[in-house]
């Protein structure tokens, strides 16, 4: 495309993949005020689709603002409503010390890693 900026590491990239019945969404790069409309239209897809039950892998997520954080709480409440849900997984230590000083770990649930994620919405 003409003009368009070449892809930089700040910039925010999600990658699917589905085990089962959950969705395992990897977060790369920055979750901002610029970003957050990209993960809101993925999950609001998956909930069209009656996949309400996803794992968002933040190793490779950088910085998350409140924007981002908003988003997964709005799309987390909506998914709830379908009998599904969001996790958090592999967060960073910045990240998590942001989600936990933010209460955010009180209402998304946060595991490890994404295996164990996955395997808690069956047990």
């Amino acid at each position: 495309m003409p003009g368009r900026q070449p892809p930089t590491m700040s910039d925010f990239a999600i990658e699917r993949a589905e085990q089962g019945d959950v969705d395992v969404l990897r977060l790369a790069g920055q979750l901002d005020a610029h970003s957050f409309p990209q993960l809101q239209e993925a999950l609001e897809g998956l909930g069209v689709s009656n996949r309400a039950r996803v794992v968002l892998d933040c190793e490779s997520l950088e910085y998350i603002s409140s924007a981002g954080l908003g988003v997964l709480k709005k799309m987390s409440r909506e998914f709830r409503e379908k009998e599904g849900d969001i996790r958090l997984a592999s967060l960073t230590p910045k990240i998590k010390n942001v989600v936990d000083l933010l209460g955010f770990s009180q209402v998304i649930r946060v595991f490890p890693g994404s295996e164990e994620a996955v395997r808690s919405f069956t047990e």
